[in-house]
Protein backbone atom coordinates (compact mmCIF):
# COMPACT_ATOMS: atom_id res chain seq x y z
CA UNK A 1 0.00 0.00 0.00
CA UNK A 2 -0.21 3.08 -0.52
CA UNK A 3 4.37 6.54 12.14
CA UNK A 4 7.13 9.35 17.66
CA UNK A 5 9.22 7.17 19.23
CA UNK A 6 8.15 4.74 21.94
CA UNK A 7 7.02 6.91 24.83
CA UNK A 8 5.02 5.77 27.86
CA UNK A 9 3.71 8.44 30.18
CA UNK A 10 2.54 8.08 33.74
CA UNK A 11 -0.46 5.84 34.16
CA UNK A 12 -3.80 7.65 33.59
CA UNK A 13 -2.38 11.11 34.28
CA UNK A 14 -0.42 11.68 31.08
CA UNK A 15 -1.34 11.27 27.43
CA UNK A 16 -0.45 8.04 25.70
CA UNK A 17 0.63 8.34 22.07
CA UNK A 18 -1.62 6.02 20.14
CA UNK A 19 0.84 5.32 17.33
CA UNK A 20 3.57 4.14 19.70
CA UNK A 21 4.22 0.57 20.68
CA UNK A 22 3.05 -0.72 24.07
CA UNK A 23 6.19 -2.74 24.81
CA UNK A 24 5.02 -4.26 28.10
CA UNK A 25 2.34 -6.24 26.25
CA UNK A 26 2.75 -9.07 23.77
CA UNK A 27 -0.66 -9.92 22.34
CA UNK A 28 -0.99 -13.56 21.35
CA UNK A 29 -4.55 -13.75 20.02
CA UNK A 30 -7.60 -11.60 19.27
CA UNK A 31 -11.10 -13.05 19.16
CA UNK A 32 -13.36 -10.32 17.78
CA UNK A 33 -17.10 -10.89 17.61
CA UNK A 34 -18.76 -8.00 15.81
CA UNK A 35 -22.40 -7.18 15.11
CA UNK A 36 -23.29 -4.91 12.17
CA UNK A 37 -26.72 -3.88 10.88
CA UNK A 38 -28.47 -1.85 8.21
CA UNK A 39 -30.44 0.20 10.75
CA UNK A 40 -27.49 2.03 12.25
CA UNK A 41 -23.76 2.64 11.82
CA UNK A 42 -23.25 1.59 15.43
CA UNK A 43 -21.34 -1.66 15.88
CA UNK A 44 -21.33 -3.94 18.90
CA UNK A 45 -18.19 -5.87 19.75
CA UNK A 46 -17.42 -8.67 22.19
CA UNK A 47 -13.68 -9.18 22.29
CA UNK A 48 -11.23 -11.53 23.96
CA UNK A 49 -7.55 -10.60 23.99
CA UNK A 50 -4.96 -13.13 25.14
CA UNK A 51 -1.64 -11.53 25.94
CA UNK A 52 1.59 -11.76 27.88
CA UNK A 53 2.19 -8.97 30.38
CA UNK A 54 5.95 -9.05 29.86
CA UNK A 55 6.69 -6.15 32.22
CA UNK A 56 4.30 -6.28 35.17
CA UNK A 57 5.89 -3.13 36.61
CA UNK A 58 4.14 -1.21 33.88
CA UNK A 59 0.37 -0.89 33.46
CA UNK A 60 -1.84 -2.80 31.06
CA UNK A 61 -2.69 -0.39 28.25
CA UNK A 62 -4.50 -1.07 24.98
CA UNK A 63 -5.58 1.19 22.14
CA UNK A 64 -9.30 1.81 21.59
CA UNK A 65 -10.87 4.99 20.22
CA UNK A 66 -12.68 6.98 22.92
CA UNK A 67 -16.22 8.30 22.61
CA UNK A 68 -16.11 12.03 21.84
CA UNK A 69 -18.24 15.08 21.11
CA UNK A 70 -18.89 13.90 17.58
CA UNK A 71 -20.83 11.02 19.18
CA UNK A 72 -18.40 8.62 17.56
CA UNK A 73 -15.94 6.28 19.18
CA UNK A 74 -16.42 3.31 21.48
CA UNK A 75 -18.10 3.06 24.87
CA UNK A 76 -17.03 0.12 27.02
CA UNK A 77 -19.94 -1.68 28.69
CA UNK A 78 -17.98 -4.35 30.57
CA UNK A 79 -14.39 -5.45 31.09
CA UNK A 80 -12.88 -8.48 32.79
CA UNK A 81 -9.23 -9.23 33.47
CA UNK A 82 -8.51 -12.95 33.80
CA UNK A 83 -12.21 -13.69 34.29
CA UNK A 84 -12.70 -11.08 37.04
CA UNK A 85 -14.31 -7.66 36.81
CA UNK A 86 -11.55 -5.08 36.65
CA UNK A 87 -11.18 -1.36 37.23
CA UNK A 88 -10.27 0.57 34.12
CA UNK A 89 -10.11 4.04 32.64
CA UNK A 90 -10.88 4.68 28.97
CA UNK A 91 -9.51 8.02 27.78
CA UNK A 92 -7.25 9.51 25.12
CA UNK A 93 -8.04 6.57 22.82
CA UNK A 94 -6.48 4.15 25.31
CA UNK A 95 -7.72 1.69 27.91
CA UNK A 96 -5.81 1.69 31.21
CA UNK A 97 -6.53 -1.44 33.25
CA UNK A 98 -5.73 -1.63 36.94
CA UNK A 99 -3.56 -4.63 37.79
CA UNK A 100 -1.81 -5.41 41.09
CA UNK A 101 1.16 -6.89 39.24
CA UNK A 102 0.86 -10.25 40.99
CA UNK A 103 -0.79 -11.99 38.07
CA UNK A 104 1.12 -14.38 35.84
CA UNK A 105 2.47 -13.03 32.61
CA UNK A 106 -0.07 -14.96 30.50
CA UNK A 107 -3.34 -13.11 30.87
CA UNK A 108 -6.65 -12.42 29.13
CA UNK A 109 -8.87 -9.41 28.77
CA UNK A 110 -12.54 -9.76 27.91
CA UNK A 111 -14.53 -6.67 27.03
CA UNK A 112 -17.76 -5.56 25.40
CA UNK A 113 -18.23 -2.18 23.77
CA UNK A 114 -20.30 -0.37 21.19
CA UNK A 115 -20.20 2.79 19.12
CA UNK A 116 -19.85 4.33 15.68
CA UNK A 117 -16.31 3.96 14.35
CA UNK A 118 -14.54 7.28 13.77
CA UNK A 119 -12.38 5.56 11.17
CA UNK A 120 -10.77 2.19 10.53
CA UNK A 121 -14.01 0.37 9.73
CA UNK A 122 -15.42 2.33 6.82
CA UNK A 123 -19.22 2.17 6.79
CA UNK A 124 -20.91 3.74 3.79
CA UNK A 125 -22.09 3.09 0.27
CA UNK A 126 -20.26 1.93 -2.81
CA UNK A 127 -20.63 3.63 -6.19
CA UNK A 128 -23.76 1.59 -6.86
CA UNK A 129 -25.46 2.85 -3.71
CA UNK A 130 -25.13 -0.44 -1.82
CA UNK A 131 -24.16 -0.38 1.84
CA UNK A 132 -20.66 -1.67 2.68
CA UNK A 133 -18.41 -2.22 5.71
CA UNK A 134 -14.66 -2.49 5.07
CA UNK A 135 -11.75 -2.58 7.48
CA UNK A 136 -9.18 0.07 6.55
CA UNK A 137 -6.55 -0.05 9.28
CA UNK A 138 -3.27 1.31 7.92
CA UNK A 139 -1.31 2.55 9.71
CA UNK A 140 -2.82 2.53 13.22
CA UNK A 141 -6.56 2.84 12.64
CA UNK A 142 -7.57 -0.66 13.79
CA UNK A 143 -8.11 0.83 17.27
CA UNK A 144 -11.13 2.67 15.90
CA UNK A 145 -13.15 -0.54 15.83
CA UNK A 146 -11.44 -3.09 18.05
CA UNK A 147 -9.20 -2.94 21.11
CA UNK A 148 -5.59 -3.79 20.31
CA UNK A 149 -1.91 -3.05 20.65
CA UNK A 150 -2.06 -1.06 17.43
CA UNK A 151 1.56 -1.26 16.35
CA UNK A 152 3.04 -3.34 13.56
CA UNK A 153 5.69 -4.86 15.86
CA UNK A 154 3.14 -6.78 17.96
CA UNK A 155 1.76 -9.58 15.82
CA UNK A 156 -0.98 -11.95 16.87
CA UNK A 157 -3.36 -14.53 15.50
CA UNK A 158 -6.92 -13.35 14.99
CA UNK A 159 -10.40 -14.72 14.53
CA UNK A 160 -13.47 -12.79 13.47
CA UNK A 161 -17.06 -13.76 14.17
CA UNK A 162 -19.22 -11.42 12.11
CA UNK A 163 -23.00 -11.16 12.52
CA UNK A 164 -24.55 -9.38 9.52
CA UNK A 165 -27.89 -9.13 7.71
CA UNK A 166 -28.38 -12.23 5.60
CA UNK A 167 -28.04 -10.52 2.20
CA UNK A 168 -24.34 -9.77 2.82
CA UNK A 169 -21.27 -11.80 2.09
CA UNK A 170 -18.36 -11.51 4.53
CA UNK A 171 -14.64 -11.84 3.90
CA UNK A 172 -11.81 -11.66 6.43
CA UNK A 173 -8.29 -12.83 7.14
CA UNK A 174 -7.69 -16.53 7.50
CA UNK A 175 -9.77 -19.58 6.76
CA UNK A 176 -13.55 -19.47 6.75
CA UNK A 177 -14.53 -21.90 9.49
CA UNK A 178 -18.32 -21.73 9.26
CA UNK A 179 -21.44 -19.87 8.16
CA UNK A 180 -24.53 -20.05 10.33
CA UNK A 181 -27.89 -18.74 9.10
CA UNK A 182 -30.97 -17.48 10.87
CA UNK A 183 -34.15 -15.89 9.49
CA UNK A 184 -32.58 -12.43 9.31
CA UNK A 185 -28.82 -12.82 9.77
CA UNK A 186 -25.78 -14.84 8.85
CA UNK A 187 -22.81 -15.41 11.13
CA UNK A 188 -19.41 -15.90 9.54
CA UNK A 189 -16.45 -17.29 11.45
CA UNK A 190 -12.93 -16.72 10.09
CA UNK A 191 -9.70 -17.72 11.80
CA UNK A 192 -6.07 -16.96 10.97
CA UNK A 193 -3.55 -19.34 12.52
CA UNK A 194 -0.74 -17.09 11.31
CA UNK A 195 0.28 -14.07 13.38
CA UNK A 196 -0.48 -10.73 11.72
CA UNK A 197 0.16 -7.06 12.46
CA UNK A 198 -3.05 -5.18 13.25
CA UNK A 199 -2.60 -2.97 10.17
CA UNK A 200 -3.73 -5.90 7.98
CA UNK A 201 -6.44 -7.46 10.18
CA UNK A 202 -9.76 -6.79 8.44
CA UNK A 203 -13.28 -7.77 7.61
CA UNK A 204 -15.31 -6.88 4.54
CA UNK A 205 -19.12 -6.95 4.57
CA UNK A 206 -20.98 -6.19 1.34
CA UNK A 207 -23.19 -7.52 -1.39
CA UNK A 208 -20.55 -9.52 -3.26
CA UNK A 209 -20.21 -12.12 -5.94
CA UNK A 210 -17.46 -14.55 -4.91
CA UNK A 211 -15.82 -16.77 -7.47
CA UNK A 212 -12.78 -19.02 -7.36
CA UNK A 213 -10.20 -17.79 -9.87
CA UNK A 214 -7.60 -20.49 -9.31
CA UNK A 215 -5.79 -22.80 -6.94
CA UNK A 216 -2.04 -22.22 -6.53
CA UNK A 217 0.01 -24.64 -4.42
CA UNK A 218 -3.19 -25.89 -2.88
CA UNK A 219 -4.34 -22.40 -1.84
CA UNK A 220 -7.61 -21.01 -3.20
CA UNK A 221 -7.47 -17.66 -4.95
CA UNK A 222 -10.89 -15.99 -4.89
CA UNK A 223 -12.30 -12.91 -6.61
CA UNK A 224 -14.87 -11.04 -4.51
CA UNK A 225 -16.59 -8.33 -6.54
CA UNK A 226 -19.68 -6.15 -6.64
CA UNK A 227 -22.44 -7.95 -8.62
CA UNK A 228 -23.12 -4.91 -10.84
CA UNK A 229 -19.43 -4.79 -11.78
CA UNK A 230 -18.87 -8.52 -12.03
CA UNK A 231 -17.66 -8.95 -15.60
CA UNK A 232 -15.04 -6.18 -15.56
CA UNK A 233 -13.70 -6.89 -12.06
CA UNK A 234 -13.48 -10.64 -12.59
CA UNK A 235 -11.57 -10.08 -15.83
CA UNK A 236 -8.95 -7.98 -14.02
CA UNK A 237 -8.68 -10.21 -10.96
CA UNK A 238 -8.21 -13.30 -13.15
CA UNK A 239 -4.55 -12.16 -13.30
CA UNK A 240 -4.05 -12.84 -9.59
CA UNK A 241 -3.33 -16.59 -9.67
CA UNK A 242 -0.48 -16.30 -12.17
CA UNK A 243 0.96 -13.30 -10.29
CA UNK A 244 0.80 -15.23 -7.02
CA UNK A 245 2.56 -18.17 -8.67
CA UNK A 246 5.29 -15.85 -10.00
CA UNK A 247 6.13 -14.55 -6.52
CA UNK A 248 5.99 -18.00 -4.97
CA UNK A 249 8.69 -19.01 -7.43
CA UNK A 250 10.69 -15.80 -7.02
CA UNK A 251 10.50 -15.36 -3.22
CA UNK A 252 9.17 -18.31 -1.20
CA UNK A 253 6.00 -20.34 -0.56
CA UNK A 254 2.85 -18.36 0.20
CA UNK A 255 2.19 -18.32 3.96
CA UNK A 256 -1.55 -17.80 4.27
CA UNK A 257 -4.57 -20.08 4.14
CA UNK A 258 -6.06 -18.56 0.95
CA UNK A 259 -6.06 -15.34 -1.02
CA UNK A 260 -9.17 -13.22 -1.46
CA UNK A 261 -8.94 -10.31 -3.91
CA UNK A 262 -11.76 -7.96 -2.98
CA UNK A 263 -13.38 -5.01 -4.71
CA UNK A 264 -13.95 -2.48 -1.95
CA UNK A 265 -14.83 1.07 -0.93
CA UNK A 266 -12.07 2.38 1.32
CA UNK A 267 -9.42 5.12 1.47
CA UNK A 268 -6.61 3.56 -0.52
CA UNK A 269 -6.27 2.42 -4.12
CA UNK A 270 -5.17 -0.93 -2.80
CA UNK A 271 -4.55 -2.35 0.67
CA UNK A 272 -2.55 -5.52 1.24
CA UNK A 273 -4.61 -7.01 4.10
CA UNK A 274 -3.26 -10.47 4.82
CA UNK A 275 -4.91 -13.03 2.54
CA UNK A 276 -7.72 -10.53 1.96
CA UNK A 277 -6.49 -7.76 -0.36
CA UNK A 278 -8.80 -4.78 -0.92
CA UNK A 279 -8.81 -2.88 -4.23
CA UNK A 280 -10.58 0.40 -4.85
CA UNK A 281 -13.90 -0.11 -6.60
CA UNK A 282 -12.79 2.02 -9.59
CA UNK A 283 -9.42 0.26 -10.03
CA UNK A 284 -11.02 -2.86 -11.53
CA UNK A 285 -12.42 -1.51 -14.80
CA UNK A 286 -11.96 -4.51 -17.08
CA UNK A 287 -8.98 -3.08 -19.00
CA UNK A 288 -6.36 -4.84 -16.85
CA UNK A 289 -4.67 -1.51 -16.22
CA UNK A 290 -4.66 -2.68 -12.59
CA UNK A 291 -2.09 -5.42 -13.24
CA UNK A 292 0.70 -3.48 -11.51
CA UNK A 293 -1.59 -2.71 -8.56
CA UNK A 294 -2.51 -6.38 -8.17
CA UNK A 295 1.16 -7.39 -8.33
CA UNK A 296 2.12 -4.70 -5.80
CA UNK A 297 -0.47 -5.84 -3.24
CA UNK A 298 0.38 -9.51 -3.71
CA UNK A 299 4.10 -8.82 -3.07
CA UNK A 300 3.06 -7.36 0.28
CA UNK A 301 1.90 -10.79 1.42
CA UNK A 302 5.62 -11.54 1.81
CA UNK A 303 7.06 -8.08 2.48
CA UNK A 304 4.94 -6.06 4.87
CA UNK A 305 2.58 -8.76 6.11
CA UNK A 306 4.92 -11.65 6.90
CA UNK A 307 8.34 -9.95 7.02
CA UNK A 308 7.16 -6.71 8.64
CA UNK A 309 9.13 -3.55 9.40
CA UNK A 310 9.89 -3.05 13.11
CA UNK A 311 8.79 0.56 13.11
CA UNK A 312 7.09 3.01 10.78
CA UNK A 313 10.26 4.77 9.65
CA UNK A 314 11.38 1.56 7.92
CA UNK A 315 8.30 1.55 5.69
CA UNK A 316 10.46 1.19 2.57
CA UNK A 317 11.03 -2.46 3.56
CA UNK A 318 7.37 -2.90 2.70
CA UNK A 319 6.52 -0.30 0.05
CA UNK A 320 9.93 -0.12 -1.65
CA UNK A 321 10.01 -3.91 -1.93
CA UNK A 322 6.49 -4.04 -3.34
CA UNK A 323 7.33 -1.28 -5.83
CA UNK A 324 10.53 -2.86 -7.11
CA UNK A 325 9.33 -6.46 -7.16
CA UNK A 326 6.37 -5.27 -9.21
CA UNK A 327 8.94 -3.97 -11.68
CA UNK A 328 10.72 -7.33 -11.60
CA UNK A 329 7.41 -9.01 -12.44
CA UNK A 330 7.06 -6.68 -15.44
CA UNK A 331 10.66 -7.38 -16.44
CA UNK A 332 9.95 -11.12 -16.53
CA UNK A 333 6.51 -10.96 -18.14
CA UNK A 334 6.61 -7.84 -20.36
CA UNK A 335 10.31 -7.52 -21.15
CA UNK A 336 13.30 -5.34 -20.29
CA UNK A 337 11.94 -2.32 -22.17
CA UNK A 338 8.77 -2.22 -20.04
CA UNK A 339 10.91 -2.68 -16.92
CA UNK A 340 13.16 0.27 -17.80
CA UNK A 341 10.22 2.47 -18.74
CA UNK A 342 8.81 1.97 -15.25
CA UNK A 343 12.17 2.80 -13.67
CA UNK A 344 12.50 6.00 -15.73
CA UNK A 345 9.04 7.15 -14.69
CA UNK A 346 9.76 6.40 -11.05
CA UNK A 347 13.08 8.27 -11.22
CA UNK A 348 11.26 11.38 -12.45
CA UNK A 349 8.81 11.06 -9.56
CA UNK A 350 11.67 10.86 -7.03
CA UNK A 351 13.44 13.91 -8.48
CA UNK A 352 10.25 16.00 -8.43
CA UNK A 353 9.41 14.95 -4.86
CA UNK A 354 12.86 15.78 -3.49
CA UNK A 355 12.46 19.40 -4.54
CA UNK A 356 9.65 19.89 -2.03
CA UNK A 357 10.41 17.34 0.71
CA UNK A 358 13.95 17.11 2.10
CA UNK A 359 14.09 13.85 4.00
CA UNK A 360 15.89 10.49 3.87
CA UNK A 361 14.08 7.26 3.07
CA UNK A 362 14.45 6.12 6.70
CA UNK A 363 12.63 9.15 8.05
CA UNK A 364 12.49 9.57 11.84
CA UNK A 365 11.28 13.18 11.77
CA UNK A 366 7.78 12.73 10.34
CA UNK A 367 4.86 14.60 11.88
CA UNK A 368 2.15 12.18 10.79
CA UNK A 369 2.21 8.52 9.90
CA UNK A 370 0.42 9.34 6.66
CA UNK A 371 3.37 11.58 5.72
CA UNK A 372 5.39 8.41 5.12
CA UNK A 373 3.18 7.39 2.21
CA UNK A 374 5.38 9.23 -0.24
CA UNK A 375 7.81 8.58 -3.11
CA UNK A 376 10.71 8.10 -0.68
CA UNK A 377 9.06 4.97 0.75
CA UNK A 378 7.75 3.73 -2.60
CA UNK A 379 9.72 4.79 -5.68
CA UNK A 380 13.03 5.71 -4.02
CA UNK A 381 12.92 2.60 -1.84
CA UNK A 382 12.39 0.59 -5.01
CA UNK A 383 15.25 2.37 -6.76
CA UNK A 384 17.56 1.57 -3.81
CA UNK A 385 16.83 -2.11 -4.39
CA UNK A 386 17.50 -1.67 -8.10
CA UNK A 387 20.89 -0.09 -7.41
CA UNK A 388 21.66 -2.78 -4.83
CA UNK A 389 20.95 -5.34 -7.54
CA UNK A 390 23.43 -3.57 -9.82
CA UNK A 391 25.98 -3.48 -6.99
CA UNK A 392 25.63 -7.17 -6.07
CA UNK A 393 24.72 -8.70 -9.41
CA UNK A 394 21.52 -10.56 -10.24
CA UNK A 395 22.39 -13.83 -8.50
CA UNK A 396 23.48 -12.35 -5.17
CA UNK A 397 20.58 -9.88 -5.22
CA UNK A 398 18.03 -12.65 -5.71
CA UNK A 399 19.69 -14.68 -2.95
CA UNK A 400 19.54 -11.63 -0.67
CA UNK A 401 15.80 -11.17 -1.22
CA UNK A 402 15.09 -14.83 -0.56
CA UNK A 403 17.42 -15.13 2.46
CA UNK A 404 16.07 -11.92 4.04
CA UNK A 405 12.53 -13.24 3.71
CA UNK A 406 13.41 -16.67 5.11
CA UNK A 407 15.14 -15.10 8.12
CA UNK A 408 12.39 -12.63 8.97
CA UNK A 409 9.23 -14.34 7.75
CA UNK A 410 6.40 -14.09 10.29
CA UNK A 411 8.60 -11.65 12.21
CA UNK A 412 9.90 -8.07 12.13
CA UNK A 413 13.04 -6.47 10.74
CA UNK A 414 14.58 -3.06 10.18
CA UNK A 415 16.90 -1.60 7.59
CA UNK A 416 20.07 -2.73 9.42
CA UNK A 417 18.75 -6.29 9.47
CA UNK A 418 18.31 -6.22 5.71
CA UNK A 419 21.79 -4.70 5.27
CA UNK A 420 23.35 -7.53 7.29
CA UNK A 421 21.70 -10.14 5.08
CA UNK A 422 22.92 -8.41 1.92
CA UNK A 423 26.44 -8.28 3.35
CA UNK A 424 26.38 -11.93 4.39
CA UNK A 425 25.22 -13.05 0.95
CA UNK A 426 27.59 -10.88 -1.08
CA UNK A 427 30.60 -10.79 1.23
CA UNK A 428 30.71 -6.99 0.72
CA UNK A 429 30.78 -4.15 3.23
CA UNK A 430 27.67 -2.19 2.26
CA UNK A 431 27.65 0.39 5.05
CA UNK A 432 28.47 3.19 2.59
CA UNK A 433 25.67 2.12 0.26
CA UNK A 434 22.93 2.00 2.90
CA UNK A 435 24.13 5.19 4.58
CA UNK A 436 24.07 7.35 1.48
CA UNK A 437 20.92 6.03 -0.14
CA UNK A 438 18.68 5.40 2.88
CA UNK A 439 19.90 7.45 5.85
CA UNK A 440 20.85 10.63 3.99
CA UNK A 441 18.48 12.71 1.94
CA UNK A 442 18.70 13.54 -1.71
CA UNK A 443 20.28 11.98 -4.76
CA UNK A 444 23.24 12.80 -7.02
CA UNK A 445 22.82 16.02 -8.97
CA UNK A 446 25.28 15.86 -11.84
CA UNK A 447 26.46 18.48 -14.30
CA UNK A 448 27.90 16.39 -17.13
CA UNK A 449 30.02 17.91 -19.86
CA UNK A 450 31.57 15.77 -22.59
CA UNK A 451 33.78 16.39 -25.57
CA UNK A 452 34.38 13.90 -28.37
CA UNK A 453 37.27 14.37 -30.77
CA UNK A 454 37.67 11.51 -33.24
CA UNK A 455 38.69 8.57 -31.00
CA UNK A 456 39.11 10.61 -27.82
CA UNK A 457 36.52 11.14 -25.09
CA UNK A 458 36.88 13.74 -22.32
CA UNK A 459 34.24 14.17 -19.61
CA UNK A 460 33.89 16.50 -16.65
CA UNK A 461 31.29 15.57 -14.02
CA UNK A 462 30.42 17.96 -11.20
CA UNK A 463 28.27 16.97 -8.22
CA UNK A 464 26.04 19.58 -6.60
CA UNK A 465 25.34 19.44 -2.86
CA UNK A 466 26.97 16.66 -0.84
CA UNK A 467 28.83 14.20 -3.09
CA UNK A 468 27.61 10.63 -3.50
CA UNK A 469 29.85 7.63 -4.09
CA UNK A 470 28.52 6.33 -7.41
CA UNK A 471 29.43 4.68 -10.68
CA UNK A 472 28.08 6.52 -13.72
CA UNK A 473 27.36 4.12 -16.61
CA UNK A 474 28.08 5.40 -20.12
CA UNK A 475 27.87 3.69 -23.51
CA UNK A 476 30.18 4.69 -26.33
CA UNK A 477 29.00 4.13 -29.91
CA UNK A 478 31.69 3.90 -32.58
CA UNK A 479 31.49 4.71 -36.29
CA UNK A 480 32.06 1.05 -37.23
CA UNK A 481 28.79 0.02 -35.48
CA UNK A 482 30.36 -1.39 -32.32
CA UNK A 483 29.80 -0.10 -28.82
CA UNK A 484 31.44 -0.24 -25.41
CA UNK A 485 30.16 0.25 -21.86
CA UNK A 486 32.18 2.15 -19.25
CA UNK A 487 31.64 2.83 -15.53
CA UNK A 488 33.02 6.13 -14.28
CA UNK A 489 33.69 6.11 -10.54
CA UNK A 490 32.59 9.36 -8.89
CA UNK A 491 33.13 10.14 -5.21
CA UNK A 492 33.93 13.84 -5.07
CA UNK A 493 32.54 17.17 -6.20
CA UNK A 494 34.56 17.08 -9.41
CA UNK A 495 35.54 14.08 -11.55
CA UNK A 496 37.38 14.09 -14.86
CA UNK A 497 37.48 11.18 -17.28
CA UNK A 498 39.63 11.02 -20.41
CA UNK A 499 40.32 8.03 -22.63
CA UNK A 500 41.51 7.17 -26.12
CA UNK A 501 39.92 4.36 -28.13
CA UNK A 502 41.02 2.48 -31.23
CA UNK A 503 37.91 3.42 -33.19
CA UNK A 504 36.37 6.77 -33.99
CA UNK A 505 33.56 7.75 -31.63
CA UNK A 506 30.12 8.54 -33.04
CA UNK A 507 28.31 9.46 -29.79
CA UNK A 508 27.90 8.59 -26.12
CA UNK A 509 24.83 7.73 -24.03
CA UNK A 510 24.51 8.31 -20.29
CA UNK A 511 23.05 5.49 -18.19
CA UNK A 512 21.74 3.49 -21.17
CA UNK A 513 20.40 0.60 -19.08
CA UNK A 514 18.74 2.82 -16.43
CA UNK A 515 20.97 1.78 -13.53
CA UNK A 516 21.55 4.96 -11.53
CA UNK A 517 19.27 7.28 -9.58
CA UNK A 518 20.55 10.74 -10.47
CA UNK A 519 19.42 14.13 -11.74
CA UNK A 520 21.22 15.90 -14.54
CA UNK A 521 21.57 19.63 -13.85
CA UNK A 522 23.13 22.56 -15.66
Amino acid sequence: MKPQRIILFCFVIETFLSFSQIPQLDVKHYRIEIFVSDETDEIKVDELIEFAHVDTNKPIILNLASYDRSHKGMQIESLQLNGQKATFNHQNDSIYVTSDGSQSKEQSLKLSFKGIPKDGLIIGKNKYGSRTFFGDNWPNRAQNWFACNDHLSDKATVEFIVHAPKHYEVVANGQRMSIKKSKTNKTYHYSSSISLPTKVMVIGVADMHIEESGIIDGKKVNSCVYPKHKKEALHDLALAPSILEFYINYIAPYEYEKLDNVQSTTRFGGMENAACIFYDEDALDGTRASEALIAHEIVHQWFGNSATEKDWCHLWLSEGFATYLTNVYFEQTKGVSAFRDRLKKERKTIIAFEKRYKSPVVDTAYNSLMDLLNPNSYQKGGWVLHMLRNELGDEYFHQTIRKYYQKYRLSNADTKDFQKVAEQVSGKDLQWFFDQWLFHRGHPKLNIESEVHENSLAMSISQRDLPFDIKLPIRIYFDNGTRLNELIEINDHQTRFKKMYKEQIERIEIDPEVQLLYEEVK
